[in-house]
């Protein structure tokens, strides 16, 4: 029998570590779970996602050559998906204090959902399943 994963925790960068838990606690709700200096853990339900801010460039990026800047901004190829109940309620509750970058809308994946950017610009994703709907007629 394969090990079982229980959840996905991922540490972000960012530049700002006090303006990233008042965006986390004042915008989205989450609470602080532990504090120490240059991490922050923060959690809401089963949700943690953790910051740290990198203190300097690791050994095997520097380059006495490069003018670049080591960790000139917060960059994530993706998003983060966060599954959320009601998520409309959601929607109210934080369309005007965040971001936005799709509002809320039914989508072809039968999720519900909408996504903002945080502080730092990495992009959340909050949604519902709808697939459970007596009528899986989306209107995109």
């Amino acid at each position: 029998m394969d090990p079982k994963l229980h959840y996905l925790a991922p540490i972000l960068w960012t530049k700002d570590l006090q303006a990233t838990t008042a965006f986390y606690e004042n915008i989205l709700g989450f609470n602080r779970q532990t504090n120490f200096p240059n991490f922050i853990s923060l959690t809401r339900d089963n949700v943690n996602i953790m910051f740290v801010l990198p203190i300097e460039e690791p050994e095997d990026c520097k380059d006495a050559d490069s003018k670049e800047e080591f960790f000139p901004k917060p960059t994530l190829t993706g998003s983060i998906f966060i599954t959320v109940e009601r998520v409309d309620e959601f929607w109210e509750t934080i369309k005007d204090k965040a971001t936005i970058k799709d509002p809320v809308a039914d989508r072809e994946y039968l999720m519900r959902d909408f996504s903002i950017l945080d502080n730092n610009g990495y992009e959340l994703v909050f949604g519902e399943d709808i697939s459970s709907k007596k009528d899986n007629h989306i209107n995109l």
